[in-house]
This record gives C-alpha cells, sequence and structure tokens, in this order.
C-alpha cells in the first residue's frame, strides 16, 4: 500500500527534525534481522546454576559468562572470560576464555590467552594460546566425536 518502508520514512524525518537535509544512519543493531541464523543461549555474568546431576544442553551455541556446576553440552560451548564450569563440557568446538574444573571433551577445542584448566581434554584438535593456563592431560579420540543429541525424557 506505501511505497516507502517505515525505516527509509523514519531516518528521513528524523534528518528533517535536526535541521540536516541528509537523513541520518540508523545504528547497527536497529539494522540486524530480528532472527539470526544460529542461536546462541547465553548464562550471564551473574547467573549461578548448581545442581544434582545437571545438564545444560543446546543444539546450537552455548555462551556461559556465569557460573554452572554440571555438565555442558552443544554444537558450541563459549566459556566467556568471567564463565568458570565446574564439571563436564561437551561440543563440537569448545573455546575456553574463563575457567574450566573438569572435563573438556570435543572436536575442536581452543584455550584463548585468558584461559585457566584444570582437568583432562579429549579431542581431535587441539589450540592453545600462549597465556592460557592448562593442568592436565590431553588424550586424541579415537574416532571423529560425534555430539549425541539429547531430547527431554
Amino acid at each position: 500500500m506505501f511505497s516507502r518502508s517505515v525505516a527509509q520514512s523514519d531516518a528521513g524525518l528524523i534528518g528533517r527534525l535536526s535541521g540536516s537535509s541528509q537523513p541520518l544512519a540508523r545504528p547497527a543493531a536497529e539494522v540486524r534481522p530480528a532472527t539470526s541464523p544460529q542461536a546462541c543461549s547465553v548464562i550471564g555474568r551473574d547467573l549461578t546454576i548448581i545442581g544434582m546431576d545437571l545438564r545444560i544442553s543446546s543444539n546450537g551455541t552455548v555462551q556461559i559468562d556465569g557460573d554452572v556446576q554440571g555438565e555442558v553440552s552443544g554444537r558450541q560451548v563459549i566459556i566467556g572470560e568471567t564463565g568458570k564450569v565446574t564439571g563436564t563440557v561437551y561440543g563440537l568446538e569448545v573455546v575456553v576464555r574463563g575457567r574450566v574444573y573438569g572435563l573438556l571433551q570435543g572436536e575442536r577445542i581452543v584455550l584463548q590467552a585468558s584461559s585457566h584448566v584444570e582437568g583432562d581434554i579429549h579431542n581431535n584438535a587441539l589450540i592453545i594460546e600462549q597465556g592460557a593456563q592448562f593442568d592436565g592431560r590431553c588424550h586424541r579420540l579415537a574416532q571423529p566425536f560425534e555430539l549425541v543429541e539429547t531430547k527431554p525424557g
């Protein structure tokens, strides 16, 4: 019914109200699409999750910025700089920037410079950046790692 999009109308109106003949550019956060192709679940830095037989599982990306005591699994698991996991971490790709106390298992494990890991690593590819702290043993997997999807029971 209308020939101009709402975004073009708003940008032109804002530009005219500010006295500029050029429409103002929209911030990048407003321009991005409403849905992203890769979902990311985040455990915030102010969140602590503790439980007996606790499992956090995702078919996409999981980012831990808080404290988790239990098992974390996902296609990609990212332990942020403020993140701490005490338990087991499974993923096709696991990126550690924070602290992990326990087992890391995945196809590709990356320990970035700010990471601190105490525990064993089972992997097919391991990258350890200069500055990373690692105390444990590494085991190369005999066959490619497969992420077993867990379904709610």
